[in-house]
């Protein structure tokens, strides 16, 4: 019997991950950025808004959050942990299984 499949998330060095992050932050906040000045400078541009000015403070803190977002990814690719923890293995009956595989039970 096989094993079920698992991520290899051990394999994924977390650099490229927070660098993943960081572009997605970064494109975010360029186009919350152009959305913002739309908003204020050409709204009959952007239809289907009752509120212009309540758009626009949404635009500008999705822009703020994608902007925490880049902050702390660049943080993460110039200051990865390295701290990996140990799987403990399972002692006593904690690794104790009953059925390994199909059993017979109720066929006939």
């Amino acid at each position: 019997v096989t094993p079920p499949p698992t991520l290899p998330i051990d394999s994924i060095p977390y650099p490229t991950m927070s660098l993943c992050c960081a572009l997605y932050s970064f494109s975010g906040l360029i186009f919350c950025f152009w959305v913002s000045i739309l908003l204020t400078h050409q709204p009959f541009f952007l239809l289907g808004f009752k509120d212009v000015d309540a758009a626009k403070d949404n635009a500008v803190g999705a822009m703020g959050l994608f902007a925490l977002t880049l902050v702390y990814s660049m943080y993460k690719i110039y200051f990865p942990d390295e701290e990996k923890t140990e799987e403990v293995e399972a002692e006593g009956m904690e690794g104790y299984q009953l059925n390994t595989g199909a059993t017979n039970y109720g066929s006939r």
